[in-house]
């Protein structure tokens, strides 16, 4: 078995950033559940450690599939919406039905991006 896991090579770390001492803590059933549920990917002493550094690690929310599927949806529209624009011929001007699509995507994109419900529509 390879044991270079744990391996440190502590002559390039110096004395005050070696990590040599171990505590131990124990919790009732309550705590070690609100443990896991703060700590996410982050293993138990990890955790601990930096909350008691006030370093807490940084908490990534799940993604909003919503959200995203509206912004996937706008994201298509306005690509096929520019594949049209640049489809037209130089010196073409903007048509009001182009413009108003124009608009009306920017709209849809800004009130997407902006909205603070969990319902993005």
């Amino acid at each position: 078995m390879d044991k270079t896991f744990n391996y440190i090579n502590k002559s390039k770390l110096s004395e005050s950033l070696l990590r040599k001492h171990c505590v131990s803590v124990r919790l009732n059933n309550d705590e070690l559940q609100l443990l896991n549920t703060k700590r996410g990917e982050t293993s138990k002493g990890e955790w601990l450690r930096l909350a008691s550094l006030d370093k807490f690690p940084p908490i990534v929310p799940p993604i909003n599939i919503e959200a995203w599927k509206s912004l996937s949806e706008i994201s298509q529209k306005l690509n096929i919406l520019i594949s049209h624009l640049e489809s037209k011929s130089d010196g073409s001007t903007l048509t009001k039905t182009e413009i108003f699509a124009v608009k009306r995507q920017i709209s849809e994109l800004r009130s997407c991006l902006t909205a603070s419900s969990t319902s993005v529509r």
